[in-house]
Parts: structure tokens; C-alpha cells; sequence
């Protein structure tokens, strides 16, 4: 009976793990959705496929994600301004339990992008998120490119390159890889 027990409790963890480790670069985006808090009501991964497209984590109680997100939103904005607006979009996932103090937070610090908010956690399980901001970089072929645990000095540059180079040459999806917040 215990040998029995002690098995099933082991290939629970071996598949929880592998299911948590099948996310990186080259994998598939899963979908992200939520309740949605700014942008279009219709607001999730799938709807957005197509595009480049950065999936943002993030929380109102996580303090990088005030640097971070003002930073995405001057981005979108870069890229609206020489017209490739058409083919790329931000997509924040909140993770708060309270759609409130979500809400509050963007008043407080608003974004242009759409921002849902994921109150029972079903795709930050999808994503494997341990850390925030967790910002997910995405080819038009709805392929994750690049992951960005955390927020750094170099973010912001680094992705912006990313972002560029995926709008400019639909070639460089394949060039895909996995860093911290300071690649």
C-alpha cells in the first residue's frame, strides 16, 4: 500500500514537472486570457496570433512592474510610430486575486495595451511563471522566442532589438533563447 502511494505521488511530480518545464523558446504560446480590464474585449494570446507579441506578467504589488510596463507601453508606441503598429501588440496578464486592485493600478500608472486580469492563475501555470514581471517575447507564427525572468537595466534595449528584428525579418523567429531580466 505505501509503495503504491509513494508512486503515485512520484509520477504526479515527474508529470507536473515536465508539464512545467515544456515551456521555452520554440514551444507554442499557450493562451492567456482573463477578465479584461483595458483594450478590447475579446483581449487574449489567440486573438492576437499573427502578430509579434510580448505576454507580460505582472502584479500591482510587484514593484518592477512599475518600471516595466511604462517602458512596454513607450515600445508599442515606437512601433505604432514607424508603422508596423498593424503587426505588433502587448498583452499584460495581471495576477492579482482582486480585479479592484488591478483596476487601481492602472489608474495610478496607465498603458495603452490590452491588460487582462487572470484572477484564478490558470495561465500563469500555463507559462511556468516563478517571478515577475515574466514577459514572454512571441513570433508572428504565435512561437515563444524569447523569456525574460524579472525586470533589469538591459531590458528594455534588449527586447526592444528583439522586437524589431522579429517585425523586420519574419527569419529571425528561429533565432530563439531563454534569459533573466539582464540577457
Amino acid at each position: 500500500m505505501f509503495l503504491r502511494l509513494f508512486a503515485t505521488l512520484l509520477f504526479a511530480a515527474l508529470s507536473t514537472a515536465a508539464r512545467a518545464g515544456e515551456i521555452g523558446p520554440g514551444i507554442r504560446a499557450p493562451e492567456a486570457a482573463g477578465v479584461v480590464i483595458n483594450g478590447p474585449p475579446n483581449a487574449k494570446v489567440s486573438t492576437l496570433r499573427g502578430r509579434v507579441l510580448v505576454v507580460e506578467f505582472w502584479a500591482s504589488w510587484c514593484g518592477p512592474c512599475i518600471e516595466s510596463m511604462p517602458r512596454l507601453d513607450a515600445l508599442r508606441r515606437e512601433v505604432q510610430a514607424q508603422g508596423l503598429g498593424d503587426r505588433f501588440e502587448i498583452l499584460a496578464v495581471g495576477l492579482d486575486k482582486r480585479l479592484e486592485d488591478a483596476r487601481r493600478f492602472l489608474q495610478a500608472r496607465p498603458v495603452s495595451y490590452p491588460v487582462v486580469v487572470d484572477t484564478v492563475g490558470i495561465a500563469s501555470r500555463n507559462y511556468g511563471v516563478w517571478r515577475l514581471p515574466a514577459t514572454f517575447l512571441v513570433d508572428a507564427n504565435g512561437h515563444i522566442n524569447q523569456i525574460y525572468h524579472g525586470y533589469g537595466p538591459t531590458f528594455g534595449d534588449d527586447l526592444r532589438m528583439r522586437v524589431f528584428a522579429l517585425l523586420r525579418a519574419p527569419e529571425a523567429n528561429a533565432q530563439a533563447s531563454e534569459s533573466t531580466g539582464n540577457p
